[in-house]
């Protein structure tokens, strides 16, 4: 007679079954990123942004104040090193911005305030509109996080604050003055009778169209699934112009202030437990070093002007990723 295999020999299979399937799910993932990175390269080497069409542009407020990467599960989201506090302020019932979406959406926003030189912004006359408008899969995932994540993004107040001393000085940055969206959530591609539209405020128009960041959305696109890797993308590329327009040769980032600024989910500055903190930093340093090497596969310029040191990273200056800008000051 055949042997059956006992109750725990069976368990033992199922879990060896599991690692198995988890380490070719792993690979897999592994592999379509890489191959998203170098057909991205492969692409951006080949042709440089203006010419291919896919030149973007970023607000400054939002390179250097960043969107958490996981849902606070609050209204109110801040970090602070005791000088600077970044924070983010949404409506109870809806939420905060999170994660890639609403840093897509931004970079289209003000990309098409560069490029229209309007504040009026049309998002299409159905949800699958806007997502192709925007280069994203048409799928029921994508769907819902949209209309979602545009739903927090266009509620938010960003707020920067410095205080030092006696002085304070403080900035408040709200992308939306109105927002009409007319999509069905049940039938994404069916079109409405008005398209969407979304009205910037004049102060964030101002600033995106007077002195917008250069991006190449062909990276943006590639580095679509890690919100790290689009902060960090949007980062250097920003740092390096700012070593060029002041005519400075290196700037040194300690990590604590790098934290503050892109370590959206990694620890509360406030807290009191020094060793918490630097275990946090140490978190982040890592997570930020793994993701920086996607970034500097897609801008390689760079890759020997990115040290790390002591007690943080120096940039130097490099080639810039975009050509100068007149639109740059």
């Amino acid at each position: 007679m055949e042997n059956k295999p006992t109750t725990d020999e069976a368990s033992s299979e199922a879990v060896d079954i599991c690692n198995e399937l988890a380490v070719v799910s792993q690979k897999t993932r592994i592999n379509q990123r890489v191959d998203r990175l170098t057909k991205a390269y492969l692409m951006m080497e080949s042709e440089d942004a203006k010419s291919a069409g896919t030149l973007g542009y970023m607000a400054r407020s939002v390179v250097q104040a960043t969107l958490p990467h996981t849902d606070p599960k609050t209204s109110y989201f801040e970090r602070s090193n005791g000088i600077i506090t970044l924070s983010v302020m949404g409506r109870p019932k809806i939420g905060l911005p999170f994660g890639s979406m609403p840093r897509i959406l931004l970079a289209w926003i003000c990309t098409e305030a560069v490029r229209t030189k309007e504040p009026v912004l049309y998002l299409g006359r159905s949800q699958n509109d806007f997502l192709r408008k925007l280069q994203l899969p048409i799928s029921g995932y994508y769907s819902n996080v949209l209309k979602s994540q545009a739903h927090r993004l266009f509620s938010s107040l960003i707020t920067v604050s410095a205080e030092k001393d006696a002085q304070i000085s403080l900035e408040n940055i709200l992308i939306a003055k109105k927002a009409a969206i007319f999509w069905s959530p049940k039938h994404p591609d069916q079109p409405s009778l008005w398209e969407s539209e979304l009205t910037l405020t004049q102060d964030f128009f101002e600033e995106v169209t007077n002195a917008p960041v250069p991006i190449d959305m062909r990276a943006y696109q590639a580095l679509r699934k890690s919100p790290l890797a689009l902060d960090i993308y949007a980062w250097l590329t920003y740092r390096v112009f700012l070593l060029h327009a002041a005519g400075r040769s290196h700037v040194v980032i300690p990590w604590a202030a790098l934290m503050l600024q892109i370590g959206a989910a990694y620890a509360n500055h406030n807290d009191s437990e020094e060793k918490k903190r630097k275990q946090a930093i140490a978190n982040f340093r890592a997570q930020f070093l793994k993701k920086l090497k996607d970034v500097l596969g897609l801008y390689p310029e760079a890759k020997g002007a990115v040290i790390e040191v002591d007690n943080g990273l120096m940039i130097k200056q490099a080639p810039l990723h975009i050509k100068r800008d007149p639109r740059i000051k």
